[in-house]
């Protein structure tokens, strides 16, 4: 198993830590390739790339774009892109747009439920991203509306909750096709949860890559199904820890080791494409 993450979040979108801060660990876990994979941002990226040193970590560009298939989540991961692309940048300030929306209807319905929390603590809360589920539930804590981080999900502002509002999302494969004009590689991300497994067949047939086999919510049944799935179909094999900087469901940076091949085979595929 190789020593990479690449899945990994920061306070770009709804992690804990600076882009700085993660690199700080990926060397303390001595880690030789990572990537900067938030949602619907590439600014950590973008701001972590430019003060790299030349004995630093390999650090790959990444975004995980939030799509919809009928009522469900689909995450697709996209990897080596051309950071630069106009219609990729351009489609991200949409999507920022989108949730700082999302954001303010969830506040007007946590509102109806009784509950007042102000629009700047939770921008406060945001920092640098848009705004994210996450940032409410600190903002709920804040106010003492809730005892406990897991408790404003589950109560407000998880799936088919009170305040939940849906995401104005683009579909899969407006996703795979937008990263594939980027130039990069699309990856189904954890297609263990929330019932996207059953789609890959579908998105295969639009050009996805690969599939995240390792990750933290993926137990060795999962991971073992999937990269027999993988292998039979020849796509990529990816993972990474999900971390969020968060205890919970994310797992710790290096924390789900991947096949040593798996840079070697990204790198050939994008070859191919490109």
């Amino acid at each position: 198993m190789t020593t990479a993450d690449l899945h990994i979040h920061t306070n770009f979108s709804d992690g804990l830590n600076s882009p700085e801060e993660i690199l700080e660990i990926v060397k303390e876990k001595q880690l030789k390739v990572f990537s900067i994979s938030d949602h619907d941002n590439i600014g950590g990226y973008i701001h972590l790339n430019n003060i790299l040193d030349e004995d630093d970590p390999e650090l790959i560009p990444g975004v995980e774009l939030s799509a919809g298939q009928g009522s469900e989540d689909i995450h697709i991961l996209g990897y080596f892109f051309d950071p630069s692309s106009d219609e990729l940048n351009s489609a991200l300030r949409q999507f920022r747009h989108k949730r700082n929306q999302r954001g303010a209807d969830m506040l007007n319905k946590l509102k109806e439920q009784g509950i007042n929390i102000p629009l700047e603590l939770v921008k406060e809360f945001a920092g640098r991203s848009a705004i994210g589920r996450p940032n409410l539930a600190d903002a709920l804590l804040k106010v003492k509306a809730v005892n406990s981080f897991v408790e404003a999900f589950d109560k407000y502002i998880g799936y088919n909750c009170p305040a939940y509002v849906p995401k104005h999302n683009i579909t899969p494969k407006e996703a795979i096709e937008l990263i594939h004009r980027a130039k990069g590689l699309a990856i189904l991300a954890h297609p263990g949860i929330a019932g996207a497994g059953r789609y890959i067949d579908e998105f295969l047939g639009y050009g996805l890559d690969g599939i995240e086999v390792y990750h933290p919510m993926h137990n060795s049944r999962l991971q073992k199904s999937y990269k027999d799935f993988a292998e039979k179909k020849e796509i990529l094999i990816t993972g990474g820890s999900d971390f969020h900087g968060r205890q919970g469901k994310y797992g710790q940076i290096g924390s789900m080791p991947i096949p040593d091949n798996t840079l070697t085979l990204m790198k050939e595929r994008l070859s191919i494409l490109n």
